[in-house]
């Protein structure tokens, strides 16, 4: 085939392939937040899996109470945000004593943690709950890839300081 049909053909192909509507990507608007907590839309619509249907689910607990936030792509587990009270004194270094995950690293200056998978940090809010005075917040990315500590890397720390400010923190 001359050169000139060779390239004629590859960018028709590529064409073609970029127009394929194979049903598979986001069939749903990316949300602006993680069950009413402020975050990146453009890092959550790279974080959500591919599918037709997003729900977002707080289950039982309210905000103040310590909220597991799951976020189901056609019924399947995505994103997940998970926040629990602990005593005061308690510390990010201290999550992980009994959460076994694998090349923690501290950014921020200690602030947040992150791994393939995650992102955390303790937020400080004594007289908030009954429950602690401290806020520990997880989120997950549940079928994560190379990309997932990048992209929730970048959710913080707007999305904390976002979570902090919808619980009443004080400064």
């Amino acid at each position: 085939m001359p050169p000139k049909k060779l390239v004629t053909s590859a960018i028709l192909l590529l064409t073609l392939t970029a127009c394929d509507d194979s049903g598979e990507g986001l069939s749903y608007s990316a949300p602006d937040n993680i069950c009413g907590i402020p975050a990146d839309k453009k890092v959550l619509e790279a974080l959500l899996h591919d599918g037709d249907k997003l729900e977002q689910d707080t289950g039982y607990f309210t905000l103040t109470e310590g909220q597991f936030c799951h976020m189901y792509v056609d019924g399947n587990d995505s994103v997940v945000s998970d926040a629990t009270w602990k005593e005061s004194g308690y510390e990010l270094s201290d999550l992980f004593e009994y959460y076994d995950v694998k090349d923690v690293r501290y950014f921020k200056g200690g602030e947040y943690a992150s791994w393939n998978y995650g992102v955390a940090t303790v937020i400080p809010c004594p007289g908030i709950s009954e429950k602690g005075d401290v806020m520990s917040v997880l989120v997950k990315d549940i079928r994560w890839n190379e990309k997932s500590r990048s992209l929730l890397k970048q959710l913080v720390p707007a999305y904390f300081d976002a979570y902090k400010e919808k619980l009443g923190c004080p400064s």
